[in-house]
């Protein structure tokens, strides 16, 4: 039987709790092997390059020691910033719609971390310390995954909007008991980008999703030219989206999921 969203939420902090007590020095070479293993076989940042290109984009991802952990409400700063410097204005999701589906439903968002002290990152300013111990050293988000639920099969622009807090219309935003997930972003930071951060992020997504079992499928749009790479991760290209956040011009993409894959 697929788990509910409570056990998906508790369990995602057990692990990632574990992983923030980590200091880089103390991330072991299995996972820097891991880390590796994964990247070479991602269609992200390998295609086209040598194979010093690769090692050198590896050696600037290992020096991150990168972990995801589900994202909360006090990450809406970060998002904002980090999508700031993604996305064209057009592109980006407001303060706004991050603090409400941060929210309601932030155990399904998942943000990528590092632990290293590089003050000059966009998103260090709006970052906190992973323990109290130590307050130099903060949790600094370089990308993330920002998703919703919704009783559609394919996103539509009532999906992409929120309710107001003065008129709450229920045909807009999350809904709790749909069965398809919204991815709304997928973004890392321009200078991390290439090292297959994105595809490290979107496949523990998808995996987490599917051995908890909350969805049926995750949906998301697309510009023509990105429809080979989320192709890439099992997403079907359903045709032109009549979705018309940032101007329109999308495609609709959706992957079936085999829900409770790894119980």
């Amino acid at each position: 039987m697929p788990r509910d969203l409570q056990a998906f939420t508790e369990e995602l902090k057990s692990q990632n709790n574990r992983q923030l007590t980590k200091s880089p020095e103390e991330v072991d070479d299995q996972d820097r092997k891991d880390s590796r293993s994964n990247a070479m076989t991602a269609n992200e940042g390998t295609r086209g390059k040598t194979f010093a290109q690769m090692r050198s984009g590896m050696s600037k991802r290992d020096a991150l020691h990168p972990y995801t952990n589900a994202l909360s409400p006090k990450d809406a700063a970060s998002c904002t910033r980090l999508e700031e410097e993604a996305f064209p204005a057009n592109e980006r999701c407001t303060k706004e719609k991050f603090q409400y589906r941060l929210k309601h439903c932030g155990e399904l968002s998942l943000g990528i971390f590092t632990s290293s002290s590089d003050g000059n990152l966009p998103t260090a300013d709006a970052a906190f310390p992973v323990y109290s111990g130590a307050p130099k050293r903060k949790a600094v988000l370089i990308g993330h995954i920002i998703a919703t639920k919704t009783t559609n099969l394919t996103l539509t622009d009532d999906d992409m909007a929120i309710p107001s807090p003065d008129s709450p219309d229920p045909k807009l935003g999350h809904k709790e008991f749909g069965r398809t997930i919204c991815i709304h972003s997928l973004a890392v930071l321009p200078q991390y980008q290439g090292i297959a951060l994105g595809m490290t992020l979107m496949m523990a997504f998808l995996q987490r999703t599917e051995s908890h079992g909350i969805a049926d499928r995750a949906a998301l749009i697309s510009h023509k030219e990105l429809i080979p790479y989320y192709e890439g991760f099992g997403f079907v290209n359903r045709g032109e989206s009549k979705c018309q956040f940032g101007g329109g011009g999308w495609f609709d993409m959706v992957k079936e999921l085999q829900s409770g894959m790894n119980d």
